[in-house]
């Protein structure tokens, strides 16, 4: 039992501060700007879901998959930042969010609402290719084959992937209460001030990409 144990905790510890589950608040809170409450709740579950279901899958499969089509994941990364700046850049340059009054009509026009929850939030955000590099490390450390001590080490990274997708949909579900305190207006300021935030993530995303790709190309760098 303890084997397990620690290798749950040891894939918290590592997972954790890569998916970066509390940081990821503000920039829903922009993605979601003008979303009815019962919405953006919807939404936190359904990206947790998304979450635990895409890392779990990396686990399982991620590496095949990517070495069949030939993708990189400093590809992967570079096209993760591309898609956070257009979201950014959007938000930043869109018109006035709704008003209360509208607000409260967009429950019964939910479907109108963009869906963030997999593109961007999901991935490249949360579930993004380092936090892929480090589930595809982690299947690595757990063995390979199919003999107990994988099976139950691979069991371990997932239970962590599963506790990690509770804190996603915890902090996310609790946005709605900084909504409450800032109220409509202090949204659209925050929109525009952490769109600028934003957009410099999707950049640095693009730059790791790139520099990781110069240096798969010449290792002696």
């Amino acid at each position: 039992m303890k084997p397990f144990v620690d290798f749950v905790l040891a894939s918290i510890a590592a997972l954790f501060p890569v998916i970066d589950p509390i940081g990821s608040v503000p920039i829903f809170l922009v993605l979601t700007a003008g979303v009815p409450p019962a919405l953006r709740r919807r939404y936190a579950w359904k990206i947790a879901l998304n979450v635990i279901l895409l890392l779990v899958l990396s686990l399982l499969i991620g590496g095949s998959v990517l070495r069949f089509f030939g993708v990189s994941l400093e590809v992967v990364r570079i096209a993760g930042g591309i898609v956070v700046f257009h979201a950014a850049w959007h938000t930043m340059n869109s018109e006035p969010k709704l008003s209360n009054l509208e607000n409260e009509a967009a429950v019964h026009r939910a479907g109108e609402h963009k869906d963030i929850t997999f593109m961007p939030m999901t991935l490249p955000l949360l579930a993004g290719p380092g936090s892929i590099a480090v589930t595809l490390g982690l299947a690595a450390q757990a063995g390979r084959g199919f003999s107990v001590a994988t099976v139950r080490n691979l069991g371990a990274v997932a239970l962590a992937i599963g506790l990690i997708g509770l804190v996603i949909f915890l902090a996310l579900r609790s946005s709605t209460l900084l909504l409450k305190w800032l109220g409509a207006g202090g949204i659209q300021a925050l929109s525009r001030l952490l769109g600028l935030f934003v957009m410099a993530i999707g950049v640095q995303l693009i730059l790791n990409g790139l520099a990781d790709w110069v240096i798969s190309l010449n290792p002696k760098l």
